[in-house]
């Protein structure tokens, strides 16, 4: 494959990488505490250059990280993870997922 056309498709060396999570707050956490948590995790992820896609609600928020232009790498990734350590005082679980391919990965 030619390396115009890898670059358009994001094959071989033009990859790009990115990490999923999902993270399960606890019943009987109130949705003002929820949004405060998701704003500090764009802001946090605004510091880092990154992008989150994905949806929530009042029970369940889940996404996949990545970057406008290129990957993510693992030192950003675990910051992330460790940020979700620190802040998981009312989720019922957390969990992040692997580096995976962001454009072939799902």
């Amino acid at each position: 494959m030619k390396k115009r056309l890898r670059k358009k498709l994001h094959k071989g060396e033009f990859r790009e990488l990115g990490f999923s999570f999902d993270a399960k707050f606890k019943t009987d956490t109130e949705m003002q505490v929820v949004e405060e948590w998701l704003q500090e995790l764009a802001h946090l992820l605004n510091e880092h250059s990154l992008e989150m896609g994905g949806g929530w609600n009042s029970k369940v928020c889940g996404g996949f990280i990545t970057r406008e232009r290129g990957s993510v790498t693992p030192e950003e990734r675990e910051i992330v993870r460790e940020w979700f350590d620190g802040h998981g005082q009312n989720l019922e679980s957390i969990s992040v997922g692997e580096l995976k391919d962001a454009w072939y990965g799902w």
